[in-house]
This record gives C-alpha cells, structure tokens and sequence, in this order.
C-alpha cells in the first residue's frame, strides 16, 4: 500500500502556516508530515518581496503532533554534522516519541552549509559527513536500545549516557540520499531511504540497487524490502501556469549543485545565482501545471519505479485545493 506525505516548508511558509497545513493533511488523510531542518533557508525573500522564514524544527514538531491526532511528524531531513551530536537527538526523539508512540520519525541527510557554517563550523567533505552520519545512527540506535552507554567514536564519545524517558527501540530512520554511497549506507543501516528529484531510471539502476548492496551487510535489514522507499516531488497546482510558477522560483538554487558541495551559507547569495536558472528549467525539475492529471501521473510514475511513499512539497497558492485533489483522485488509485 503506497503511504502518502505532506512536507511543510518552514522556509518557505510561517510556522503558523505550517500548523495550518499540518491539518489539512490530516484531514485529507495524509499518512505523513516531513519537516526541513535546516538554520538558514536556501532563499532569502519570496518573489513579492518578502522574508523567507527560517523556522527551528524540533520547536514547531510538539506543536504539530499536540493538534493532530494519527498522523507521522519527522524530518525532512536533519543533518547531524557539527551542530547537532547524536546524544542530543536522541534525548529529543526519545521525548516526543514518549508523548506521541508511534507517530515521530527521524530522516536524516549529509547536510549543507547552510546548517554548519553559520555556527562557525566548516562543512567537511562529503566522505567526512557520510562517516559522521553512520556514526550518528549508531550512537543514537544504542542509546534507545542500551542502558548507560559508553561510545568512543571518531567524531563523537558518550560516557555511562542513558535515556530515561523513552522506548527501548529508536523511531524509524530514514537516510536521504541523491548517490550510491549514501545510499548503501540507507540499506546497511536505515529503515527507510528517502530521495529528491531523481528520474526514475537512475533510480532504478543506481541507487535502489546501491540500497540493496547496503542490505546486504546490514545487521539491521534483511530485504530491499525492509526499507520504505520514500521519493520527493515539488509540485505546484494552480489556475494559470504564472500562478503555478511564482512560488516555485526561489528555489532554483536548489538546483546548484556547487550549493551541496561547498561552503556556502548566505541564502542571499545562494537565491542571486538561483534567479539566473533558466524557467524551464525549473519546470523541468518540478511539476509546475494547471492540470491535476499531471500530479497523478506523476505519482503513477514513481510508484511503478518502486517507491512506497510518495511525499509532496506543494508549493500551490491553494492548498486545500491540492490536498483535496490528491485525496479524491489519487489515493484511492494507490492505497
């Protein structure tokens, strides 16, 4: 049964917004919400001006889960390089998963500047980041299913750290990643593996089979089919293709790849060189449409190439509309 996401953007959107979307999912029967983590937005203003916001995750979740009722509340996607350690997650995740079971789940990703270099941290390599994020999944594993634990690590050490409050099995974690090597490391040590703008071909040929080489040596996993397979889509429905579009346009910095490499972390500058990405290729990227059919398609298509949770960064002026949409025509083609 293919399982239905709703990411709220705390970049884009206020938090309030956010609570506000939050039950429009519930209510449209979404069975997931993803929230970024990250400090600084990937753009400073919107197209009329305005502020981007840059709203703290781990703030706004309790607040998400104390107004709904069944649906799952994550991340989408923390970074655990510098500025987080793993004791400290885990501390968090073990509380709200004490105050809601069952309903918290924790995505991680190798991060951006964007979350290091403002603390005055410099991004490592990407090796360094992949290394420190299998760390972090280990640690923080332990410290749910161990008591007073001690861990020298390479990155990072607890002495005799126990989590009182909390269950004894960590929430799901699902590892983001766009190549193979982080990949592996989805399978090797990750419930669910999670991937943005992707076509379906390199998909299927590069990084599921990289998530199944991982299963192989996993301890955790057994089959490809023990990892949630989870895609996201940026989607924009509205009225007229310029209404469509608008929203979508401070986020062509995304589609830089420099801005995942190195270190920078000024969303002014990374939004000034987004704006030079042509329109087209934006719309490349994203479904930007008038037409509902497409969102369907769309869907179809990452289902049919393996995927079991199809989650939706919607960017449309009309929210309830969309939400309304996928409800009425799409679930019930996929459910």
């Amino acid at each position: 049964m293919t399982k239905f996401g709703w990411f709220a953007s705390l970049e884009e959107f206020s938090p309030e917004e956010c609570l506000e979307q939050v039950d429009i999912a519930e209510a449209a029967e979404f069975d997931s919400v993803w929230v970024n983590d990250h400090f600084h937005p990937w753009f400073d203003h919107m197209p009329d001006g305005s502020s981007a916001n840059g709203g703290n995750c781990w703030s706004w979740m309790p607040a998400a889960l104390e107004r709904t009722d069944d649906i799952e509340i994550g991340t989408g996607v923390s970074a655990i390089i510098r500025r987080y350690h793993p004791a400290n997650v885990a501390h968090q995740l073990a509380t709200l998963e004490e105050m809601y079971p069952d309903r918290v789940f924790l995505g991680l990703g190798l991060g951006e500047a964007l979350n290091e270099s403002p603390f005055g941290n410099p991004l490592p390599d990407p090796g360094e980041r992949m290394k420190r994020t299998a760390e972090a999944v280990r640690i923080i594993r332990k410290l749910f299913q161990e008591e007073f634990v001690t861990y020298e690590g390479s990155f990072w050490d607890v002495e005799d750290a126990n989590l009182y409050t909390g269950p004894d099995e960590s929430p799901p974690i699902h590892i983001a990643s766009n190549n193979p090597g982080a990949s592996r490391m989805a399978g090797d040590l990750g419930d669910g593996f999670v991937t943005v703008f992707q076509p379906p071909d390199y998909v299927q040929d590069t990084l599921f089979p990289s998530v199944e080489t991982g299963v192989r040596k996993s301890e955790h996993n057994e089959s490809l089919d023990d990892v949630e397979k989870s895609i996201h889509i940026h989607v924009s429905l509205a009225d007229t293709e310029e209404r469509a579009l608008e929203p979508c346009l401070p986020w062509r910095g995304t589609l830089l790849p420099v801005f995942f490499q190195e270190d920078i972390a000024d969303p002014r500058f990374i939004q000034e060189h987004g704006d030079r990405v042509g329109e087209e290729q934006l719309k490349e990227t994203y479904v930007v449409t008038t037409d509902p059919q497409d969102v369907f398609d769309v869907t179809e298509t990452y289902v049919e190439a393996g995927f079991d949770h199809i989650v939706y960064q919607s960017h449309s002026p009309d929210q309830q509309r969309f939400a309304d949409y996928v409800r009425d025509e799409v679930m019930p083609s996929f459910g």
